[in-house]
């Protein structure tokens, strides 16, 4: 008698979203926003992700924290992979940008200024570090209305400001010309 193969039993899919939504459907309101606070708790993401999605006016402090830690996390660099194209947060440039949006709407600008030129260190030195500065459009898209904020202020204070941010340029091209016309350089060309 020959040996019968054990054929393994196919498993059902199942949708694990369908199962999850039909329990939800069960809960209480009152329930559902304790899940929503004990998951954004325990999920950094899931917090951030709620408050763009609720919209939350947060305090200046809050703000600031945040903003910094966005810069922190878009910029990051894995030093294991220089001169390549490794992960990036984007979602994290996004977050930058529409918190310093949010600071200047505040008139936070002394705030935005500092940030902008952490964001500026970190951030050129994360496309020094990369093989194709694939981010670069992201820092400025992050920088340029901050530049334009302080350019619509006191342009005399705007003046060093502008100069550092051109200092804290590691690879030196990172919004030059918009810096240096605002610390009012002039811009090289070609032949020096």
């Amino acid at each position: 008698m020959a040996k019968q193969k054990k054929v393994p039993k196919k498993e059902e899919k199942v949708d694990r979203f369908a199962l999850i939504e039909a329990s939800l459907k069960k809960k209480t309101k009152s329930d559902l926003v304790g899940l929503l606070l004990a998951t954004a708790k325990f999920s950094d993401d899931t917090c951030r992700e709620l408050e763009i999605w609720l919209n939350i006016d947060k305090p200046v402090d809050l703000l600031v924290a945040d903003v910094s830690s966005a810069i922190d996390r878009a910029t990051t660099v894995d030093e294991r992979m220089l001169n390549r194209n490794f992960d990036v947060d984007w979602l994290a440039y996004e977050e930058v940008e529409l918190g310093f949006e949010k600071l200047i709407a505040h008139s936070e600008l002394t705030h935005v200024k500092s940030l902008a030129l952490e964001m500026m260190k970190r951030g050129s030195y994360q496309v020094e570090c990369s093989e194709e500065g694939i981010m670069t459009e992201d820092i400025e898209a992050c920088l340029k209305p901050v530049i334009r904020a302080v350019e619509a202020g006191d342009v005399a204070a705007a003046k060093p400001w502008a100069a550092a941010m051109l200092a804290a340029d590691c690879v030196g091209f990172i919004c030059d010309s918009e810096l240096k016309k605002l610390s009012g350089k002039k811009k090289m060309n070609a032949n020096g």
